[in-house]
């Protein structure tokens, strides 16, 4: 019998460290994006005697100008509507970031995601072009949007866009989880690095706003910009 033991111990040392290993990865899983902890403030300025700004955290906005500005890349488009551009401001930060709408045509010699090059050539998007930031003063992003999203997209946050850049690729999604389902009320824009969600933004009356630890400085700053977008153009 304690040859028996002594055989088997081996054996029982390494089940008891596998479950030791399993207990310790799941004591480390991710709570997830939408918590009190990560929730950056919104709030939005639009006095009768003062132009309409906004602020998510530590970032603001300029008022907006009408029109395409003439250094950003969406001044080579044929086809725009509902153009404006703003600054993001922050202490040591401002990053231009242009907004409009265009048809799905305009991008037909670029390679899009699936959920956008399925579209017909006439179905507008909304195109936003995010500046360099100061810990990237070398890189900028584009924001792609479907202007048009179903309910039932909504319910299952499905795809809706893509937030690039040359070197990387962020999936956006859209849900309803805050309103009631088959609506668009509190329509909430989710960005997920990785398949990981690591910033959200809700519009809507009263917009919120969220942002993951895991996304870097440089990658903060670009998602931020993004979310300010997305609420400034209502």
């Amino acid at each position: 019998m304690i040859k028996t033991f002594f055989r088997l111990a081996p054996a029982l040392c390494l089940l008891l460290a596998a479950c030791t290993s399993t207990k310790s990865v799941v004591q480390k899983k991710d709570p997830g994006l939408y918590l009190d902890a990560h929730e950056l403030r919104v709030k939005i300025q639009d006095g009768w005697l003062t132009a309409k700004t906004i602020s998510i955290g530590d970032y603001s906005t300029s008022s907006r100008t009408n029109g395409v500005a003439a250094n950003t890349p969406a001044k080579q488009f044929r086809n725009v509507s509902d153009a404006f551009y703003f600054t993001v401001k922050a202490t040591d930060v401002q990053v231009p970031v242009q907004v409009l709408s265009t048809p799905r045509i305009t991008f037909s010699n670029r390679p899009m995601p699936e959920q956008l090059d399925a579209l017909a050539g006439d179905v507008p998007l909304w195109y936003f072009h995010i500046g360099a930031t100061v810990l990237e003063p070398l890189k900028s992003w584009e924001l792609i949007l479907k202007r048009s999203i179903s309910f039932l997209e909504l319910n299952e946050n499905k795809p809706a866009g893509v937030l690039r850049s040359a070197s990387d690729e962020i999936r956006v999604t859209a849900h309803n989880r805050f309103g009631i389902r088959n609506s668009y009320e509190n329509t909430c824009y989710e960005f997920q690095l990785r398949g990981v969600p690591v910033a959200a933004v809700m519009t809507g009356d009263k917009p919120r706003a969220w942002i993951h630890p895991k996304a870097d400085a440089a990658l903060q700053q670009t998602l931020v910009a993004a979310m300010l977008a997305i609420v400034f153009k209502g």
